[in-house]
């Protein structure tokens, strides 16, 4: 009898969802008269926050809390790398990292209807099934930080399915974060993976936390750091989450 009322409440999430994307939608195609980047992004997270952190998160009764924003200078190229676990994960990253970024996205998602299109105008996208394209975007996303745009990344490639708390990173955030002498700003999303398990399609109400942990400078950094920058944000995320996620706590 559970699964009635979990799948009712996850057919309501997905609705709105996409009801709330549609209005988005249509209310971003106007802006892409303005012609500076940055300040069409700059309304965009605002439509983002209004949309999804205050409207379909509060209908839902999923809510969020984010600590350590302070940590990011508005002065600062970052590359955010997060722990990726459901779709849960778009709606919270394109609200409440309020920065200037874009996300960095797997290509198929840009032919979904209606996020498809949001995301081809708000997103980088890549083939993650192409080593080529991989290589051609690690060299867009480190010409992208240069020119002093942040990126989103979730650096795990697909949804973690493992019983970790994340599984094996790609190389490619880090090598693009070095060569553009940037920053990495690691995420941790906590809790995220108990409102939607990795074993069901059920979604399920609650709260979650997403913090910003301290960043990480590459000034100075050379391509043969990658691995080390690498297995210190995947050590730093797994850290948070094994001590405070209700999934891994003791």
């Amino acid at each position: 009898m559970k699964k009635i009322p979990a799948a009712i409440y996850t057919a309501y999430v997905g609705i709105l969802f996409f009801l709330c994307l549609t209005c988005m939608l249509i209310i971003y195609v106007p802006l892409l008269l303005i012609r500076n980047d940055r300040s069409r992004m700059k309304i965009i997270y605002i439509l983002n926050k209004i949309f999804l952190k205050w409207i379909w998160s509060t209908l839902v009764g999923i809510w969020v809390t984010v600590e350590g924003r302070e940590k990011i200078k508005d002065d600062q190229t970052y590359a955010f790398v997060c722990n990726h676990s459901n779709m849960l994960d778009i709606p919270f990253t394109a609200s409440c990292i309020d920065h200037y970024y874009k996300p960095l996205v797997k290509k198929e998602l840009m032919s979904f209807p209606i996020l498809g299109p949001l995301l081809r105008m708000t997103s980088l996208g890549v083939d993650r099934s192409s080593p080529e394209s991989r290589k051609n975007v690690s060299v867009k996303m480190a010409d992208a930080m240069k020119n002093g745009l942040s990126l989103l990344i979730f650096p795990e490639g697909t949804r973690n399915r493992t019983p970790e708390p994340t599984k094996e990173f790609y190389d490619g955030a880090f090598k693009a974060t070095i060569a553009a002498q940037a920053n990495i700003a690691p995420i941790v999303l906590i809790n995220i993976r108990h409102l939607q398990p990795v074993d069901s399609n059920w979604v399920y109400p609650g709260r979650i936390t997403m913090r910003f942990l301290d960043p990480i400078s590459t000034v100075d950094m050379t391509e043969a750091d990658t691995e080390a920058l690498k297995n210190k944000t995947r050590g730093m995320i797994d850290e948070v989450l094994r001590k405070e996620d209700v999934l891994y706590k003791k």
